[in-house]
């Protein structure tokens, strides 16, 4: 169950990473950027669906097991880290990307006619920072997560 948990939460980071330094710099690198934006905005849906089947099966993997005496906190913060990740997901998919794909237009026509104090972009640009940080809250979250997953791979017997 170990292995279950921290496979699924080194590939939901990896996911993630992957999302941020690569497929996103190279949509506005290469594309238009009305182009980049709806292809992102494509990926976006499918990366947190992904990210939530994960999440799950992480829950799984960390309720599935017992704790040795003593070591109790160091189940219970892991899911409760897990349980955040995926609140954050969820959040961002079902509230932040839907509210971001109805301004999307909008404001990209608004950027594209110089008019950056329109309350489209501005609005968009504060959506956006909020997925921003949820998404570096869940790489941190996780992050934690391996890592007292390995503490407690030494304290098992």
């Amino acid at each position: 169950m170990k292995t279950l948990t921290v496979f699924a939460i080194a590939a939901w980071l990896g996911m993630l990473g992957f999302l941020a330094m690569v497929v996103a710099p190279a949509a506005f690198g290469t594309l238009e950027r009305p182009a980049a934006a709806r292809f992102v905005s494509t990926v976006m849906p499918r990366y947190h669906w992904a990210a939530l089947a994960l999440g799950l099966v992480a829950v799984v993997g960390l309720v599935a097991r017992r704790d040795p005496a003593g070591a109790v906190w160091l189940g219970r913060v892991p899911l409760l880290l897990v349980v955040l990740m995926l609140a954050l997901t969820a959040a961002s998919l079902f509230l932040l990307l839907p509210e971001m794909e109805g301004l999307r237009d909008t404001a990209l026509a608004a950027r594209a006619a110089g008019r950056m104090e329109a309350p489209e972009v501005s609005r968009f640009g504060r959506l956006h920072a909020l997925s921003s940080l949820a998404g570096m809250t869940v790489l941190a979250a996780g992050a934690v997560v391996l890592a007292l997953e390995a503490v407690r791979g030494r304290d098992a017997p």
